[in-house]
C-alpha cells in the first residue's frame, strides 16, 4: 500500500511538471516523421571547441556510424556520456517550470547483458528526470524498460521514484551533468 502511494505521488509529481506528456517513444505518431539514421560527429568550432552532433558537417570526423533504427535526428539528439555510451536526448519532451526542467532521455543497453528477474533482455530505457537548475542538481523520476532497441514494442515495466526521486549533483561527463550544462543558462 506504502508503494502505491508512492505511485501515484511520482505520478502527480510528474502531471504537475509537465512529464506526463503522451509517451516519447521514438516511435511516434503516423503523423511524425520516419526515423532517419542518425551517427555521432566530432566538430571543432572556433570559440566552443569541441562540439558533437547528430548530422555531418564539413570538418567533422565520424565518432559513431549511423543507426539504421535511430530515432528521428530532428527530434532525438544523441550525447555521448564520459563511458562511450550514446544516449537520446528527447528535445520535444522538455518542460519548464520555474528553475526546473523536466527531460526524457532514451538509451540503448548491451546485447544480452542485462535481464529482468524472469530472464526477459532489457534492451533499452526511457528515462524520465528532472533537472534544478537552481543548484545543478538532476533527479530520475521514472525510467521505463524495454525489450527491444531505441524504447519501441511492449515496456517490461516501469520503475517510479517516490516523491520525485532524490535530488544529486551530477558526475563529470554524465548525461545528466551535460543536460543541465545545455538547458540551465
Amino acid at each position: 500500500m506504502t508503494f502505491r502511494v508512492f505511485g501515484y505521488a511520482a505520478t502527480l509529481a510528474g502531471c504537475v511538471l509537465g512529464l506526463a506528456a503522451p509517451l516519447a517513444h521514438a516511435e511516434g505518431s503516423a503523423a511524425s516523421r520516419p526515423a532517419a539514421a542518425a551517427g555521432l560527429y566530432e566538430c571543432q568550432v572556433p570559440g566552443a571547441g569541441t562540439v558533437f552532433r547528430s548530422t555531418p558537417r564539413e570538418g567533422c570526423r565520424l565518432v559513431v556510424a549511423p543507426d539504421p533504427g535511430a530515432p528521428d535526428p530532428q527530434r532525438w539528439i544523441p550525447l555521448m556520456g564520459a563511458n562511450g555510451v550514446i544516449s537520446y536526448f528527447d528535445q520535444s519532451a522538455v518542460r519548464r517550470q520555474g528553475t526546473e526542467v523536466g527531460v526524457v532521455v532514451m538509451r540503448n543497453s548491451p546485447s544480452g547483458v542485462i535481464r529482468t528477474a524472469s530472464g526477459e533482455p532489457i534492451r533499452s530505457s526511457l528515462k524520465r528526470m528532472v533537472l534544478n537548475c537552481a543548484n545543478s542538481m538532476f533527479a530520475v523520476v521514472e525510467q521505463t524498460l524495454y525489450s527491444k532497441r531505441f524504447a519501441r514494442g511492449d515496456s517490461l515495466y516501469t520503475i517510479r521514484a517516490p516523491q520525485y526521486g532524490t535530488f544529486q549533483p551530477p558526475g563529470p561527463g554524465t548525461i545528466a551533468g551535460e543536460l543541465l550544462r545545455r538547458l540551465c543558462r
